[in-house]
C-alpha cells in the first residue's frame, strides 16, 4: 500500500466515522477497501481511529471485528446523501458479542436484512419471506433481491473477479467494466456480462430458471451436460428445463418477468395456495377455502395497483370459483351453476 494510498484511507476512516464522509469519498473508500486485505487494513483502521474519538483506544481485537462491520456497511449500503451512520461503542460492542457468540459468521440485522460474513469470507444476503432487499456491490453494480433469495460474493469481490452466486430471483444492473466481466453462478446455470442490465429466476424449488435481458448483452452458459452456450440480445430470455438439462431462447416484452421490480404482485405459475397467501399478505385479507378441489391449480400473472375485488373476479374467471367478502374475510367456494 502506497503512502497516498495510506493516506487516503486513513482520512476516509476518520470522516466514517464522524459522520462527514461525502457520497465520492464513500465510493472511493468502496472501492479502496475492496483492493486490500484485512491485515493490510488493520494498522490504519487502529491509527485513524487511536487518532480521533477523544483519545478512545481501539484495541487489534476490537479493530477486526469493527472492519468486519464496516466491510459489511460498504459492501450493502448505497453512497451517502450526507452522511453516513456514526458506529457507536455500544453498536461496536453489540457486534463484538455477535462475533464471540458464533465462531463461524457474524450475524448483523440491518432493515429486515439478514446479512451474514461467512468464515471463509463470504458475504451472504438473505431475503426473508415477502421481503424485497436492494443492494450497491463494491464495483456500483445494483443488485434488487426478491423475496427468499440468497445472494453471496466474495469478500474480495472486484479485486481479481467480478462474481456472485445467487439462489432465488434477483434483478442486476451491472456497473461496466470490460476488463472484468460479471459473473451469476447459479445452480444450473451461468450467465457472463460486462454491463447490462438483466433479470434471474433461480428458485431451486422451481422446475426452470430464466434469464431475461432488458439492455446490454449476455451469455448464458449451463453448468451440466449437454453443456450449452446462448448469447442474448435485449426483449430475449432463456429458459432451462431442470428435468431435461436443455435450454431455450424465446422473445419476451420483460413485463413479466421484470414486474416484481416495481412491487408488482408477479405469479409464474403458483398454486392457487401460494396465490392467496400473498394476495393476502398485500391487501391484508383472509381467506377461508370451502372446497379446495382447484387449491393446487396453477396461476400465471401480474397485480399491479387493482383493487381486491378486481382481484378476485379474475382469479374467478381463471379458477372457476365463486367468492364471498365479508369485511377483511373472504370465502371462496365452488361455483354453483
Amino acid at each position: 500500500m502506497s503512502a497516498s494510498i495510506n493516506k487516503k484511507l486513513k482520512d476516509w476512516f476518520t470522516k466514517y466515522q464522524a459522520e462527514q464522509i461525502s457520497r465520492e469519498e464513500f465510493r472511493e473508500l468502496r472501492q479502496e477497501v475492496n483492493n486490500y486485505t484485512d491485515e493490510e487494513l488493520f494498522p490504519v483502521l487502529l491509527d485513524s481511529w487511536n487518532n480521533s474519538l477523544n483519545n478512545k483506544t481501539l484495541s487489534p481485537e476490537d479493530a477486526q471485528d469493527l472492519l468486519l462491520r464496516i466491510r459489511r456497511d460498504i459492501a450493502t449500503s448505497p453512497a451517502p446523501e450526507k452522511k453516513i451512520r456514526k458506529l457507536s461503542w455500544r453498536q461496536i460492542a453489540a457486534t463484538i458479542a455477535l462475533f464471540i457468540m458464533s465462531s463461524l459468521s457474524l450475524y448483523l440485522y440491518v432493515d429486515n436484512r439478514n446479512i451474514t460474513l461467512l468464515a471463509d469470507r463470504k458475504m451472504e444476503v438473505k431475503v426473508g419471506k415477502g421481503e424485497r432487499v436492494s443492494i450497491t456491490l463494491p464495483d456500483g453494480t445494483a443488485v434488487k433481491l426478491n423475496s427468499e433469495s440468497i445472494l453471496s460474493y466474495k469478500q474480495d469481490f472486484g479485486k481479481k473477479d467480478r462474481r456472485v452466486s445467487l439462489s432465488g430471483e434477483g434483478y442486476f444492473k451491472v456497473q461496466k467494466d470490460t476488463q472484468k466481466r460479471f459473473v451469476v453462478n447459479t445452480e444450473f446455470i451461468d450467465i457472463e456480462v460486462t454491463g447490462t442490465s438483466f433479470n434471474v429466476y433461480a428458485y431451486s424449488n422451481k422446475d426452470m430458471m430464466e434469464m431475461a435481458l432488458v439492455q446490454g448483452s449476455v451469455t448464458v452458459s449451463s453448468v451440466h451436460p449437454p453443456f450449452e452456450k446462448i448469447n442474448v440480445v435485449p426483449n430475449e430470455k432463456v429458459i432451462y428445463d431442470k428435468k431435461t438439462g436443455k435450454m431455450k431462447k424465446i422473445t419476451s416484452s420483460n413485463i413479466l418477468e421484470t414486474a416484481w421490480v416495481s412491487k408488482e404482485l408477479v405469479f409464474r405459475s403458483e398454486p392457487l395456495e401460494e396465490v392467496l397467501k400473498r394476495v393476502g399478505r398485500k391487501y391484508g385479507v383472509s381467506f377461508d377455502v370451502i372446497d379446495s378441489s382447484f387449491i393446487k391449480d396453477t396461476y400465471t400473472g401480474v397485480f399491479d395497483k387493482e383493487e381486491i375485488e378486481d382481484v378476485m373476479n379474475i382469479l374467478k374467471i381463471h379458477y372457476g370459483f365463486d367468492y364471498k367478502i365479508k369485511g377483511n374475510g373472504i370465502q371462496i367456494f365452488a361455483n354453483r351453476k
